[in-house]
């Protein structure tokens, strides 16, 4: 997994491809979680068909190839010709929200532990410091999400800046 890291991170250098806006800044390109693969860019043609170069040429390499059954694209903000354009590139099926992940929901909407949205507030059931103490002492134990994201942050920095040949 760690060539599939190199050749998207040079996928990414080419001028056609472009991020997602949301990952622009940290130029995030994909997430792994032990066998789950989250790959992000922008909802464009140029960009997908990059990803699906990059993905393509690594099965080549590894004779690895992703299960079409267990994958799917979350497309966003495109019109309906342009999503069908990027279904097609790619063979995925379209994934809708909410999904569950490791047991946590994940929506295309922020939503709080509660089952609030920014349209709508609930009163917090539960102090979100008893949510992150530990179960030995009636807690979830919970991270904070702000350790996660320096951690994952800090491991996508310590990645070789190596070239893929």
């Amino acid at each position: 997994m760690e060539y599939l890291s190199r050749v998207l991170k040079t996928m990414s250098n080419l001028p056609d491809f472009l991020f997602h806006p949301i990952c622009k800044t940290l130029k995030l390109t994909h997430l792994i979680f032990v066998d789950d693969l989250m790959i992000y860019c922008k909802g464009n043609l140029p960009s997908v068909a990059r990803v699906v170069e990059a993905l393509n040429h690594f099965s080549e390499v590894s004779g690895l190839v992703a299960n079409l059954d267990k994958s799917s694209m979350f497309i966003a903000g495109v019109d309906d010709a342009t999503k069908d354009q990027l279904l097609a590139t790619t063979g995925f099926i379209e994934g809708t929200f909410p999904i569950r992940y490791v047991g946590l929901p994940l929506s295309s909407k922020k939503e709080y532990l509660w089952g609030s949205t920014e349209e709508k507030k609930k009163l917090a059931l539960v102090a979100w410091k008893r949510i992150r103490s530990p179960k030995k002492y009636g807690g979830l134990n919970m991270k904070g999400s702000k350790l996660w994201n320096v951690a994952v942050v800090g491991k996508l920095l310590w990645q070789p800046e190596a070239d893929v040949p």
